[in-house]
């Protein structure tokens, strides 16, 4: 299994401050790790440089989490999406797998449960 050190993670959200805080916690695990302020953004910078995992929220502006794993999925199938979210239904869920979604992580998360999660994702290359 990856530790990470060879992985490209992007992280959406447009609360700065969660995403700020993630970004942190995966660089001190060894991740490479690039910012996005909402699902717009994310797909201009997967199309000029594709991640290996996208960790993105599932409520944004101008593109939510589940709108952007659809179109990553469909142009990029092999990148990882995990959608962070505190607004989880059954509805919601089975619409973003559907769409190609592989992962979820309910907020409020820690640390721990962050990197936890980035490194299954990967195993699962």
């Amino acid at each position: 299994m990856d530790d990470g050190r060879n992985v490209k993670l992007l992280i959406v959200d447009d609360n700065e401050g969660v995403r700020h805080l993630v970004s942190r916690w995966l660089e001190r695990a060894g991740f490479r790790v690039e910012e996005a302020s909402d699902g717009a953004e994310a797909v201009e910078l997967v199309r000029k440089n594709p991640p290996d995992v996208i960790l993105a929220d599932i409520r944004m502006p101008k593109l939510d989490g589940i709108e952007l794993a659809r179109i990553v999925k469909e142009e990029f199938p092999q990148i990882k999406v995990i959608l962070m979210t505190a607004y989880s239904s059954p509805q919601t869920i089975a619409q973003a797998r559907r769409e190609g979604v592989d992962d979820y992580l309910e907020k409020p998360f820690t640390r721990d449960q962050v990197e936890k999660m980035a490194l299954e994702i990967i195993s699962r290359k």
